[in-house]
């Protein structure tokens, strides 16, 4: 496609490449493409929803094509394979019919003038041996909707049974591997209620992680509430102690004992992607995420920026490091599409800086648990729990919805959830 306009290439649509691309695309100030190895746009957090079967397949996706229709942007399908900085082009992989060698796209070569890199990481193994073979991860929806039909099949083949316990664990006691462990409780006494199937007494969930206790990132007083809701839902926690290997049906861990399970989850933090260190000559942090300046612009290349969870934003004064989630990646779109037409335009701009919002961690329908800055920031955190917090976490994602659709269509979509909610059962038991 030719064009007189800026050529600014996206690769990936998780939230940071959506958002940035839908805003770009609506202002027509230059020629957006956007490119991604799916068909549709998920918001991750809320991956472990749909792993429990409080989502329905596609119910909450953003299909590419439509969406870059309505708000000015198009859609590219294919995976990056290379970016050649010379030329100013990538390489992408060629498209196959999903699950078959049926041949869509050829591999081909697509120019930019300005590139924007924000492809997300993967779940970290960490080198642990029997991870990559025997464990689900929650990296993308059709993970999650794996890991929810096996759950599912078990609990059918297992509901006439009522000495036999379901086993379930998770390694990763932060945000994902405890919503995980609260979602899979509520599931399965809804799976109960409208299916006839096990309740969450038959459920055995061990969530396990190396650090001293769960959510180690917030205040302590927020992660001992949090283990307190979750030991009452029946969820045995074992901190302070790592997983030594793996094998099909239980854990080693690092003390001698093993963990017998019939699902194994691993949600034990992120890693940049194995072909990152392939791609180009980018300077790459330890854990293979591409590292960036102040305005976000991947060191040692000439316009090619890198956004969300691939980016290594180091450039605080005290040196911390931007961390790999949502929020941080909803700031960096923001700030890369008003920052993107001055810069183009050789203007200056005052470089990106983050600010922690606080964290809030869903465990369950009605409740969460999370904390917010207080006001000088960084000087404590006002912690948050129960419904108000529940209530907070929701409004994220419609934010989120905001941002893609605008107010009145995401007014719509939340009337929509609303009723749907009245209509159909909680968990989808398919």
């Amino acid at each position: 496609m030719t064009t007189s306009r800026h050529r600014v290439v996206i690769v990936g649509g998780g939230a940071a490449g959506v958002e940035l691309a839908t805003r770009l695309g609506r202002r027509d100030a230059c020629d957006v493409a956007l490119v991604d190895r799916d068909p549709s746009h998920f918001w991750k957090p809320r991956l472990h929803e749909l792993a429990a079967g409080l989502l329905g397949d596609g119910e909450e996706a953003v299909p590419f094509l439509a969406h870059g229709t309505v708000h000015g942007y198009r859609y590219e399908p294919g995976a990056i394979k290379h970016v050649d900085v010379e030329a100013k082009q990538i390489d992408l992989a060629e498209v196959h019919l999903p699950g078959t060698d049926e041949l869509i796209l050829p591999a081909r070569k697509l120019s930019y003038d300005t590139l924007v890199l924000a492809f997300g990481t993967r779940v970290n193994d960490f080198g642990t041996p029997g991870v990559l073979e025997y464990c689900d991860m929650l990296d993308s929806p059709t993970q999650a909707v794996r890991l929810r039909r096996r759950i599912l099949a078990l609990a059918l083949r297992t509901a006439g049974d009522p000495n036999f316990k379901i086993r379930i664990g998770i390694v990763g006691a932060g945000a994902t591997g405890v919503e995980l462990a609260a979602e899979l409780h509520h599931a399965f006494n809804d799976m109960h209620r409208y299916g006839g199937l096990s309740p969450a007494t038959k459920l055995e969930i061990t969530l396990m992680d190396m650090a001293p206790r769960v959510l180690p990132a917030v205040d302590p007083r927020t992660s001992a509430w949090a283990q307190r809701i979750l030991q009452r839902m029946g969820v045995s926690v074992r901190v302070g102690v790592g997983v030594k290997s793996v094998q099909e049906g239980s854990f080693t861990l690092t003390d001698g004992s093993h963990i017998p399970c019939d699902i194994q989850v691993w949600a034990a933090g992120v890693i940049g992607h194995d072909f990152v260190t392939g791609l180009g000559p980018f300077e790459l942090s330890r854990d293979r995420r591409i590292v960036v300046d102040g305005h976000l612009a991947a060191k040692g290349v000439r316009d090619i920026y890198a956004i969300g969870d691939c980016a290594y934003a180091a450039f605080s004064p005290e040196g911390t490091v931007v961390p790999p989630t949502a929020q941080a990646a909803h700031q960096q779109a923001t700030w890369l599409a008003k920052a993107l037409p001055r810069l183009m335009q050789g203007q200056s701009v005052t470089p990106f800086k983050y600010h922690a919002k606080g964290t809030l961690v869903s465990l369950g329908v009605r409740q969460a648990a999370g904390e917010v800055p207080t006001v000088p920031p960084g000087r404590s955190v006002l912690p948050l729990r129960g419904w108000l917090a529940k209530m907070l976490y929701v409004s994220l994602e419609q934010m989120h919805r905001v941002t893609l659709h605008g107010y009145g269509r995401a007014t719509a979509l939340w009337i929509a959830d609303r009723l749907r909610r009245t209509t159909y059962p909680p968990v989808k038991l398919h």
